[in-house]
């Protein structure tokens, strides 16, 4: 578990907890049931009434469980739970359920399933799946703590709108399907990625396609094939605040047709590009990342137009900054560009690089700086600190 997770994962344990005793006090004859190795969970699942709490004790199960009540069901010991290649391993097909403390291991389907909302999945671990996690037309749950390792895709969300995930370790999800990845969002809006761990989940570790206004912060994304964090399909209007890219193979951040995202104090480390614009990402900002050591720190392509790039720190890149011949109208103004192998280049069509009054800053400035690859100028460029 990370640093600086413990204090609050026990928390998180004890509010889990509580709620199980909340569920119990408040619903009158709500009962608790224990599940030990050899009985089936399924059969107290059918047992229990709406606000009870299923006990499961260590061990192994195979089965593949169907809830459609309101209960609260808990592992002790980490109970493994087994489910064939023809079923998901728990669906949740009623709202206000929680699973905390499971071992989910199915045959190539899904280990959690949830068609439902305002459910709480919390501190299990999930190997083995298609999608280890997948919400679908689900609003409202929250999915935190689990160890979510070598699945197809760690987390699915389709259709799904504000949810939470949250500090979720999310590792090697590459079991050598197309487009895995470790957060996956499909046509899903007003979610929140929070602090999450993913690392080495084959082509991205959060990729949104369709998905609109989530909120992506604080989560350290690294080691993967193609990209740390991917937009694509007209992902709009996200915020992408502080999160830690670090040896993503191509870019640790990439847009692809999506507008008006915010990109505000991200750390893009030693990928191919630190962020890449691509294929009409338009009118998104660009403001207080710090981008180093990558081949290139900024790349925007492919008529990526209308951006504002503006307080970023750009140091030691190949290029701090690369624009290409068809990328056009973007201001770019007040970065530090400092001990690039070029700080910046433009190849493209009325790129602004001053706002009349101030410019960028520089480590290697000159009284007007021109801009190398063509016609752009810097009329107001500062000295680098």
């Amino acid at each position: 578990m990370p640093k600086g997770w413990a204090m609050e994962y026990n928390a998180v344990v004890r509010l889990a907890l509580a709620m199980a005793v909340v569920i119990l006090s408040s619903a009158g004859n709500a009962a608790l049931i224990e599940v030990v190795p050899g009985e089936s969970i399924q059969a107290a699942i059918d047992e229990a009434a709406a606000g009870d709490r299923i006990v499961v004790q260590g061990g192994i199960y195979h089965e593949s469980l169907n809830i459609t009540k309101s209960i609260f069901m808990e592992g002790q010991d980490h109970p493994v739970i087994v489910s064939g290649a023809n079923d998901s391993g728990i669906s949740l097909r009623a709202s206000g359920i929680t699973i905390f403390g499971l071992d989910i291991r199915t045959m190539r389907r899904t280990g959690i399933h949830a068609l439902s909302n305002d459910n709480v999945i919390i501190n299990n671990s999930i190997s083995g799946c298609m999608d280890g996690i997948r919400l679908e037309n689900a609003r409202n749950n929250s999915v935190a703590f689990n160890e979510i390792t070598y699945n197809a895709n760690g987390i699915t969300l389709h259709s799904s709108n504000n949810n939470i995930i949250n500090k979720n370790s999310i590792m090697n999800n590459n079991i050598g399907e197309e487009n895995d990845c470790g957060i996956f969002l499909a046509y899903s809006d007003s979610n929140v990625i929070l602090r999450n761990n993913l690392s080495d989940n084959g082509d991205t570790s959060i990729s949104l396609r369709s998905s609109s206004n989530n909120h992506l912060r604080e989560n350290n994304v690294s080691l993967n094939d193609w990209y740390g964090i991917s937009l694509s399909e007209s992902s709009n209007n996200n915020l992408i605040l502080a999160n830690n890219l670090n040896k993503n193979k191509d870019a640790g951040i990439y847009l692809d047709s999506s507008r008006g995202n915010a990109i505000l104090n991200n750390t893009a480390t030693r990928n191919a590009k630190g962020i890449y614009f691509a294929c009409d990402s338009n009118d998104n900002l660009l403001e207080g990342n710090t981008v180093s050591e990558n081949k290139k720190g900024f790349y925007l392509a492919y008529h990526s137009s209308n951006n504002s790039i503006r307080d970023n720190t750009l140091l030691k890149n190949g290029y701090g900054i690369y624009l290409t011949f068809s990328a056009g109208w973007n201001l770019i103004v007040q970065n530090k560009l400092i001990d690039n192998a070029v700080n910046a280049y433009d190849r493209g069509l009325n790129n602004r690089w001053d706002n009349g009054l101030v410019g960028n800053y520089y480590s290697d400035l000159g009284k007007v700086f021109y801009i190398p690859g063509g016609s752009g100028v810097d009329k107001h460029p500062m000295a680098a600190e």
